[in-house]
């Protein structure tokens, strides 16, 4: 297995929180990638909650190092090619579908439907 680098943070710190709690918001949307059906996607969620919350009071900091380690392995390892972009969004297939008519051409009176130059 290769070694994830990862920043060493102290255990109990605000930064130590933020880290973890971005790396389950990471490997949810990663899931979410992978499982786009509403009920799929639930079920790897609760699944990766019960990983977290096993290891939720755990203080031995080598130990907490090597499990981050881990989970940063994985999330590289699934890492999704083509991720889920809602339609809508930047990106998306609906993404400026509907684009509005220039100010510029109404201003000189062409309309959206003249195919005249």
């Amino acid at each position: 297995m290769n070694a994830v680098v990862t920043t060493p943070v102290a255990l109990g710190t605000a930064a130590h929180k933020s880290y973890v709690t971005r790396l389950y918001r990471r490997s949810l949307r990663l899931a979410q990638d992978w499982y786009w059906q509403r009920t799929e996607y639930r079920e790897k969620a609760l699944m990766i909650r019960q990983l977290f919350d096993a290891n939720r009071l755990n203080n031995n900091a080598k130990e907490v190092e090597a499990i981050i380690g881990h989970a940063e392995y994985t999330l590289a390892t699934y890492f999704h090619s083509q991720p889920y972009r809602s339609p809508a969004a930047p990106g998306g297939t609906k993404w400026e579908r509907n684009i509005p008519f220039p100010e510029e051409l109404a201003s000189r009176g062409m309309t959206p439907f003249d195919n005249s130059s």
